[in-house]
């Protein structure tokens, strides 16, 4: 999606005052792609159409989509470029009461773009989260590779431990992390199938029929550990992290389904901020085949 000359856009960015440099980045990230852009655009376009129905919002979504992940990588840059006072100075957070004094608890969300600043915003409120991550299902080069770094160093700067990945004892270290009081940021946006998940169930989203993960809201219910949507946005050159009443559920299912309902609110409001469009055929697909 992005190339060299991207990545040299989002380093002068991040010499910039926090509005300046998103500013310069959703002006000028349009232009560096020439045709190529304009046709991923399109793509996004019709998948948004295709979901949502809506003539209005998937013109919208193909325009800004590129420029809303290119702001994400932004926030990847100056995670390790500013200090975390700097960071969270440049991050408005909203319905920060939703958030635990101490926890354990889930803080859970989608691929939303801007969704990296919520390490900092837990930290700075003495909570102590670590982050249940996917290992790309390729190896990234070139730019993808490099933003990459840049988000792993962070966690393994700032997080302890810095990440858990799907796979053989995942289960007991995040058992453990809630046990001890700590936080974990999880996104569930991801098809059991492509990480070879057993612990699933079935919901629905968008209109559609899909399985996704539940190993987490079932520790959730083990630790009593609340459960709390968050996205992230830009509004007015501004990053915004928003934080969701807690989710309601009795077992696992109910969790993931009232979770749902606040990400499906999310998407249909602001739809170019959910990076899986380019996925979401196989997204839907494998999932429910899964």
């Amino acid at each position: 999606m992005f190339n060299a000359s991207d990545l040299a856009l989002r380093r002068a960015a991040a010499l910039l005052p926090s509005r300046a440099g998103y500013a310069l980045t959703r002006r000028l990230t349009p232009r560096l792609g020439g045709d190529q852009r304009r046709w991923l655009g399109g793509v996004v376009r019709e998948k948004a159409l295709a979901l949502l129905g809506d003539e209005e919002l998937a013109t919208a979504t193909g325009e800004r989509f590129t420029t809303e992940v290119a702001c994400d990588d932004l926030d990847a840059v100056t995670s390790v470029a500013w200090r975390e006072s700097r960071r969270l100075a440049a991050t408005s957070v909203v319905g920060p009461e939703h958030l635990p004094q101490v926890g354990p608890a889930i803080v859970t969300s989608f691929h939303f773009s801007g969704g990296f600043r919520v390490f900092d915003v837990l930290r700075t409120r003495g909570l102590r989260p670590t982050f249940l991550h996917a290992p790309p299902r390729e190896v990234p080069r070139g730019y993808g590779a490099t933003m990459h770094e840049l988000r792993m160093h962070h966690l393994r700067q700032y997080l302890t431990p810095p990440l858990i990945e799907p796979g053989p004892g995942a289960r007991e270290a995040l058992d453990r992390h809630l046990g001890e009081g700590g936080v974990i940021v999880g996104l569930l946006d991801v098809a059991p199938a492509m990480l070879d998940l057993r612990d699933h169930a079935g919901c629905t989203l968008l209109g559609r029929r899909l399985r996704l993960p539940v190993g987490l809201l079932r520790l959730a219910i083990k630790h009593a550990a609340p459960v709390i949507p968050y996205d992230g946005r830009i509004d007015r050159n501004e990053r915004v992290l928003e934080f969701h009443p807690p989710a309601h559920g009795d077992d696992p299912e109910a969790l993931l389904a009232d979770v749902l309902l606040t990400c499906e609110h999310v998407i249909r409001e602001r739809p170019w901020t959910w990076q899986a469009w380019l996925d979401a055929d196989g997204f839907f697909a494998t999932a429910a085949a899964g």
